[in-house]
């Protein structure tokens, strides 16, 4: 490849880096199953030590695979928030009920802890790739954590083995609102030169 193409290439992807926001308000429409099916193959291309590829997906955007996900969604909200009022609990379903496609990232935890750390990177590598190629496609995602993917109830209700846990939910849909650039740190005053 000509070098003035690599330059151009590159500032591509710097700008698409640079510009990718998390999305959290969606349009309805669900991304097909095949847009991300493409995008993940490219995706898997992350970094990999020993090529272990421990990841693994589910996407849910059906009306009844969402409507199991809130109920499930729901069920760990309530019972780690006991206190929560029902119209608290009813408009967290709300908000879930106007995301458009959920994938879920799933990965094998290795027993061995350095393994499992490799592992966990990897598949962080490979959602950060998904992300970038999704904005290229003008698609929207936001990454979610937080206690529910260690929750073994949830784990079973979506089909996890023992030796498997959640590294992301994903929401997934068109971009209805993004917001705007957030301010970052300059690098040089988190780089150190030895």
């Amino acid at each position: 490849m000509p070098q003035t193409e690599q330059i151009h290439q590159h500032s591509v992807l710097r700008d698409i880096i640079r510009s990718r926001r998390s999305i959290r308000k969606f349009k309805q429409e669900p991304v097909p199953s095949a847009v991300i099916l493409d995008m993940l193959e490219t995706a898997k291309y992350a970094p990999n030590h020993r090529v272990t590829e421990p990841w693994r997906f589910i996407y849910v955007s059906s009306e009844t695979g969402k409507a199991n996900l809130i109920n499930t969604f729901a069920a760990f909200s309530k019972k780690s928030k006991p206190d929560m009022t029902e119209e608290k609990l009813q408009n967290f379903k709300n908000t879930l009920g106007r995301v458009p496609g959920f994938l879920l990232v799933v990965f094998q935890e290795d027993e061995n802890e350095r393994a499992r750390d490799d592992d966990f990177a990897a598949t962080s590598s490979l959602i950060q790739n998904l992300q970038l190629l999704a904005w290229e496609k003008g698609i929207g995602m936001v990454w979610k954590s937080g206690k529910i993917l260690y929750d073994k109830e949830v784990h079973q209700a979506f089909g996890l083995q023992d030796n498997e846990r959640f590294a992301a939910i994903i929401q997934t849909g068109y971009p209805d609102e993004a917001p705007e650039v957030k301010k970052r740190t300059p690098i040089r005053d988190r780089f150190t030169e030895m």
